[in-house]
């Protein structure tokens, strides 16, 4: 005897519940950063990674040995033009200045370019671009 599953249309997933294409979605890497209008010269050797999941952001530094020199992490979510972070752990000591308080970014995406502008909570100004990093 054979069965057969018949689709229903309450089975279909519906349209207006389709949620927006999430650009933020994979791996950047920091290019350039203004921390309180003061551009930021990295040292050679200088990584920054911020991987971006649907619901989770982290993000760490590294020296050219590979060795983790900060790093933070938690959910974040996406309102329009507000991207809101909001850490829960952390390498470093500011950390303790930044876990469990949110902080709230404008942002843009502009072909691979992420222009990630705000306020921490801590009153420091952040102006960052990130570029996506291409899948190998």
């Amino acid at each position: 005897m054979a069965l057969t599953a018949a689709r229903s249309a309450a089975d279909e997933p519906k349209k207006a519940e389709t949620k927006p294409e999430n650009k933020l979605i994979g791996t950047w890497k920091l290019v350039s950063a203004k921390y309180d209008g003061k551009e930021i010269k990295f040292p050679e050797g200088f990584t920054r990674l911020k991987h971006v999941t649907p619901t989770q952001f982290m993000w760490a530094a590294y020296d050219n040995d590979g060795k983790v020199t900060a790093a933070l992490g938690g959910p974040y979510t996406l309102k329009g033009a507000k991207y809101e972070e909001t850490p829960e752990y952390g390498i470093g000591d500011f950390i303790e200045r930044l876990k469990g308080k949110t902080q709230s970014f404008e942002w843009k995406v502009d072909g691979n370019k992420w222009y990630h502008n705000g306020k921490l909570s801590t009153g420091l100004t952040n102006e960052e671009v990130w570029e996506r990093v291409p899948q190998k």
